[in-house]
């Protein structure tokens, strides 16, 4: 029987745990500073430094991510009711539809990627650690997945579907309007983009509703259709809850062929 003084950690308190041993007290609290620093002398639409390797303060990037995943499953997202609540949702979204080409944002080990494969002819995950998505390529052998850092590091081309889940509140301000944009810009027309996102905090860039506020702004500047905003309620650490957002591309409407008029002269005649 498990000792009840020593409960198992939830991800979001594993997160905090690997703030704190990853930071300095003096490094988080010049965490804000140094984001604002590091937009200075940036053009409006470039969303980092991209010779830098931290995503929103100093110590949280892909070295950091190396070393947190030289260990399988780091977040203990395997035994999560909330990861697992998560992906059953992302899935009931989807509805059994099928996708021509998949790109899903912070694919992690591929625990969603597994789910994702059945439902694509091809499946493209990213993370920012490369032992992560060597895991996830063993596990969906199917699937294509690279080390790669958003949004500079975006892949070519456009996709049917693309699923953000518990990544882009990581993005800091700029970051995230330019990576959003290019989200969304990359969806092929009837394409799909779903965010999901825990709402509580746990020291990241930003807020679930702000990136969802952010979402919903972006879509609505595109002529993009918001087919859902909602908020679930209860789930996650805390009973925090979380938010989801879908995006769709509208299908470009073809012009009706015009239908053949009878001349005139030979009505007349009839």
């Amino acid at each position: 029987m498990a000792d009840s003084r020593h409960p198992r950690r939830t991800p979001t308190e594993l997160a905090r745990r690997v703030a704190r041993l990853s930071l300095s007290g003096s490094a988080r609290a010049a965490a804000v500073p140094v984001r604002g620093l590091a937009r200075l002398g940036r053009a409006a639409d470039d969303p980092r430094w991209t010779g830098q390797t931290w995503l929103w303060q100093p110590g949280w990037g892909r070295r950091m991510h190396d070393r947190l995943y030289r260990s399988p499953d780091p977040y203990a997202i395997g035994l999560s009711p909330y990861e697992q609540h998560k992906y059953g949702t992302v899935m009931d979204v989807l509805a059994g539809r099928r996708f021509d080409r998949v790109l899903e944002v912070g694919c992690g080990e591929g625990d969603l990627s597994v789910r994702l494969a059945g439902h694509t002819t091809a499946l493209l995950g990213v993370d920012i650690c490369g032992a992560a998505v060597d895991r996830a390529a063993a596990r969906v052998p199917s699937g294509t997945f690279v080390r790669r850092t958003l949004p500079h590091e975006m892949p070519e081309g456009g996709f049917d579907l693309i699923v953000a889940t518990d990544v882009l509140y990581y993005w800091e301000p700029v970051t995230l309007r330019v990576g959003l944009a290019t989200l969304l810009d990359r969806l092929r027309p009837g394409g799909m983009l779903l965010a999901y996102h825990y709402r509580g905090a746990f020291g990241q860039a930003g807020t679930a509703d702000r990136v969802h506020a952010e979402l919903t702004a972006a879509a609505a500047e595109r002529g993009l259709h918001v087919r859902a905003d909602t908020t679930h309620d209860g789930v996650g650490p805390g009973g925090d809850g979380a938010r989801l957002g879908v995006v769709v591309r509208p299908v470009l409407a073809l012009p009706a062929p015009r239908r053949p008029q009878p001349d005139a002269a030979r009505a007349r005649r009839s």
